[in-house]
């Protein structure tokens, strides 16, 4: 089932297209990660999905819903964290909390409780007394609390520090199990590795990949390293070896494609040592973005 689609999506502001011609779709459960560098669109498409703008062309639909016609009825099953909270400055955090039960009903505020705790965030203080990382623990607070269907996370771990992100990514997955979906849209690479079961890249507005992590790591290769015992053999006819550095004993290079011509010379030599890694996100997006 897709909980969020996008077909053919388009903006533009005067003759500048921020999106030409997007289109994706989200189903049930997904932790779907939304790359892109800054610029590239993503967040014009969120607030699109949000009902905050409306498209030059094409539609996105959510539970069903249309995204600018029914936009009040979607906000009421989403759960938001922009990139930039615009929380009540004055407020504590409890009275963050208070004013989104009354919203919400008093379920939020024993959901919202168990958060606090797991974040470590000090519920007394005001908003104006937080660092930028505890404001962002506030408006991910908010967001799950409600037990929303969608989470729609923009760049919402800015600011945390490593061990309460690896919290943070604990929680999303248990939501996961729970039966939510998440449209996470982050710069951090490792984080996308580690939660995404899907992911499109966007760049100038234009969407250039929509694939898996896994299938975009066997799309672009294995970095081989490897030492011999004897002459290092030769690995320059094997298709689609790039990149090859050799001297007497040891030979480097990326490889796209079937593995196994390579491990064959491999299996035939006198190995001492041998690294073979998948190539990284950051080496991926090096790639795709020249």
């Amino acid at each position: 089932m897709d909980i969020l689609e996008i077909n053919n999506l388009s903006k533009r502001f005067g003759s500048i297209y921020a999106l030409d011609d997007v289109s994706f779709s989200i189903k049930k459960g997904d932790i779907f990660g939304f790359l892109g560098p800054n610029g590239a669109g993503k967040s014009t498409t969120i607030r699109i999905i949000m009902g905050f703008l409306k498209a030059t062309k094409g539609n996105v639909s959510v539970f069903g819903l249309d995204s600018h016609v029914q936009s009040v009825e979607i906000k009421k099953q989403i759960g938001y964290v922009p990139a930039d909270p615009i929380l009540y400055q004055d407020w504590s955090v409890n009275e963050h909390i208070r004013f989104l039960t009354k919203i919400r009903g008093k379920q939020i505020k024993t959901r919202a409780e168990e958060l606090k705790k797991i974040l470590e965030l000090n519920g007394k203080k005001k908003l104006k007394q937080l660092s930028t990382g505890n404001q962002q623990k506030l408006a991910i607070i908010l967001a799950l609390s409600i037990e929303p269907s969608l989470l729609i996370l923009d760049e919402p771990t800015r600011g945390l520090d490593p061990l309460l992100r690896s919290t943070f990514h604990t929680l999303l997955r248990e939501y996961r199990d729970r039966g939510g979906t998440v449209l996470l849209s982050s710069h951090d690479l490792s984080e996308v590795e580690d939660l995404c079961n899907k992911i499109v890249i966007i760049h100038n507005g234009k969407l250039i990949q929509d694939t898996t992590v896994s299938h975009l790591r066997a799309k672009h290769g294995h970095k081989v390293k490897a030492h011999f015992q004897d002459h290092a053999p030769s690995f320059s006819d094997i298709k689609g070896v790039e990149d090859l550095i050799t001297t007497t004993h040891t030979a480097v290079f990326n490889t796209k494609g079937n593995l196994k011509p390579v491990l064959e010379i491999l299996s035939h030599s006198k190995v001492g040592d041998l690294e073979i890694s998948s190539a990284s996100l950051e080496d991926i997006f090096e790639e795709i973005y020249k």
